[in-house]
């Protein structure tokens, strides 16, 4: 028998909708989906992901970025041979995404993420490790018992579900690893953010003229905002990732407490994808709130979503009969003590399996709660749990499950810049190859960032000086791309230069203090 606080434990953070677990795998296959397009789009497959772009694979391979790089896209040179294995890694997210052989699509799904965030780890962002640990701790959940192939299969083999059956509850210690997960990127991300803009209100601001990170939305109300705005959004961005942890937690009032949760979420993260280009951070996120939806939530949801999933269901093509005779054959019926110990054997397996799951789920957690204490400077030195064996950091390093949450953090850049190339021509002009116009040494007076998100990621960390190695990559990209043009419009010789300014300060709408710092000449990089 139970004990009533492990009841109460069990139904408020150790248990989960099954039909939760199902909505978020069908929302996180599109986010995985989108953003492998996005990585594909406007010719980014070959320039970050081939051997034709700015960091070939076995460069990339030897003289890795970070520690303990793998990814199985190494094993593909030329954009076309690239394009292939895009492919295959969508067709992997889309099976996902259904919910077709779900236990096999969950694990091809996390090793296609890490391979292409590893491959070039130039562009890697807060969003890239907030879907690496959704992957991670959802790989231990049963998501595709709710809405995919897999449950729809199962329930023609079945046949009608009795009406004494239990509610579609899942029970596992990672239900309560997620909430808390949740409430460390909240919580961490408000604890690192003590600089000065985030306590004289002004983060917001300057968030704003960001042009490496703003969109045209972002550029226009710039020039428009209130005196109000910015001390308003930057106080009410602390209050809401400082209750976030609270929310996600607290025992009592656990409905409306999570709504209101859910819908802070979506709020703040339409607010975010509104106003910056930030990668997959603010889907996922909005994503990571569907793990929120409990059984009351489901009783108004159900309703309506029921007649759309009968409809859907109608259309789908029935099962062969050969499936059915094959599944005959794989499990035929018995009878007797082999029937007997078959049961048995199995139930034990599963028992086995539940408690191995468990166990691992609960040594991961240790790992990333390590990592957690030392990744963040906003936790106190006494609470750092340093000298952690080497195997732990090991783990943390395959997985890209890293625990730092400090966006903006501990204060929002107050300059900004630019990668502008200026190379001269045969016939002696001059060209910015990346934009095909001349030379702009004006780019951080003007308007948002003209390039993409990949782009916008490569140009923040191209200039770092630990990524020195790693500017000759965009020399030969360069040369490479106008090996083919006419012989007047051939490079001659070219300089990369970092080009940046003081954003203005609230109140004024100008930058200042333009300053130029060169970075890559012809001959290779500074």
């Amino acid at each position: 028998m139970m004990s009533r606080g492990a009841s109460f434990a069990r139904e408020r953070w150790l248990s989960i909708d099954l039909r939760t677990l199902g909505l978020f795998r069908i929302a996180f296959g599109l986010c995985l989906m989108a953003n492998l397009i996005d990585h594909a789009a406007g010719g980014n497959l070959t320039t970050f992901f081939s051997n034709d772009g700015t960091l070939t694979n076995h460069f990339a391979l030897f003289a890795p970025i970070q520690r303990r790089v793998w990814s199985f896209l190494f094993a593909f040179s030329r954009p076309e041979e690239v394009a292939v294995a895009f492919a295959g890694i969508f067709v992997v997210f889309f099976l996902y995404t259904v919910g077709w052989r779900t236990r096999l699509m969950q694990v091809l799904t996390l090793i296609c993420f890490i391979s292409i965030l590893n491959r070039n780890l130039l562009l890697q962002d807060g969003g890239s490790f907030a879907c690496t640990v959704l992957a991670v701790w959802t790989l231990f959940l049963p998501l595709g018992a709710r809405f995919s192939v897999d449950a729809w299969v199962a329930a023609r083999a079945r046949g009608p579900a009795p009406t004494t059956s239990p509610g579609p509850r899942h029970v596992s210690f990672v239900c309560l690893a997620l909430l808390l997960q949740l409430a460390a990127i909240y919580g961490m991300n408000a604890a690192n953010k003590s600089g000065a803009t985030w306590r004289d209100g002004t983060a917001v601001h300057y968030i704003l003229w960001l042009n490496s990170r703003n969109t045209w939305l972002a550029g226009w109300l710039r020039f428009h905002e209130p005196s109000w705005f910015s001390p308003f959004l930057t106080r009410g961005t602390l209050a809401f990732e400082w209750s976030a942890p609270f929310l996600a937690l607290c025992p009592v009032f656990q409905t409306p407490l999570r709504r209101l949760l859910i819908v802070s979420m979506w709020g703040f993260h339409l607010g975010i994808a509104l106003l910056m280009s930030l990668g997959p951070f603010a889907y996922v996120m909005m994503t990571f709130s569907i793990l929120l939806l409990g059984p009351k939530d489901w009783a108004v949801l159900e309703p309506r979503a029921a007649g759309l999933w009968a409809a859907l269901m109608r259309r789908a093509p029935r099962l062969p009969a050969a499936l059915a005779r094959l599944r005959a054959r794989v499990r035929p019926p018995g009878s007797g003590w082999a029937l007997n110990l078959a049961e048995s054997t199995r139930a034990q397996v599963r028992r086995t399996a539940i408690v191995a799951r468990e166990c691992v789920a609960v040594g991961l957690l240790v790992l990333m709660v390590v990592e957690l204490t030392l990744a963040n400077g906003a936790v106190p030195e006494r609470l750092r749990l340093s000298g952690r064996p080497a195997w732990m950091g090991e783990v943390l390093y395959y997985l890209r499950v890293y625990q730092m949450w400090s966006m903006f953090a501990p204060d929002v850049p107050r300059s900004d810049g630019m990668i502008v190339v200026d190379a001269t021509l045969a016939d002696g002009s001059h060209q910015d190859p990346l934009t095909g116009q001349p030379p702009d040494f004006q780019a951080p007076l003007g308007g948002p960032c003209r390039y993409d998100h990949d782009w916008s990621e490569y140009i923040y960390y191209y200039p770092w000086d630990r990524h020195r190695a790693y500017r000759n990559g965009l020399r030969d990209y360069i040369l490479a791309k106008t090996s083919q043009a006419t012989p007047e419009q051939r490079i001659r010789s070219l300089e990369a230069f970092w080009v940046s300014a003081d954003l203005p300060p609230p109140g004024e709408t100008e930058a200042r203090n333009l300053r130029r710092e060169s970075l890559l000449t012809s001959d290779g990089q500074r």
